[in-house]
């Protein structure tokens, strides 16, 4: 099955209150947030407008590439190798599956070849 995975109920970023400081980048633990270079964000209105919610933060992938090149390969190349392992993974343990059955027949078929020993042994005790 897997961990579960959690998701906020509700993403938003207030902007009103945003320095461009960067931290909220280096503590994410999914390395999801990427800071931007457009920093014209200005409103007319002060409470609503500011507040941006996650469709207007979201942004392809393609985005990504043309403001951190650099950064954005080496990250499509870490996430390609491991979608990679994952899959191997899987693979592997198929296998795994699907061997296991075959394997307990031939254990069950070479019980019943084996004579059934339980008797008394036949070797003498000395005194």
């Amino acid at each position: 099955m897997g961990k579960p995975q959690f998701y906020a109920k509700v993403f938003d970023i207030d902007i009103s209150v945003c320095m461009s400081c960067q931290i909220c980048v280096e503590v994410c633990p999914f390395e999801a947030i990427k800071m931007d270079k457009e920093f014209e964000l200005s409103q007319r209105e002060r409470f609503d407008h500011l507040l941006l919610r996650k469709e207007q933060l979201s942004k392809s992938n393609g985005y990504y590439h043309k403001i951190h090149p650099v950064e954005a390969e080496t990250v499509d190349k870490s996430l390609g190798d491991a979608a990679a392992a994952a899959e191997a993974k899987k693979k592997a343990a198929a296998e795994a599956a699907a061997k296991a059955p075959a394997a307990k027949v031939a254990v069950a078929a070479t019980a019943e070849a084996k004579p059934a020993t339980g008797g008394p042994s036949s070797s003498p005790v000395s005194s």
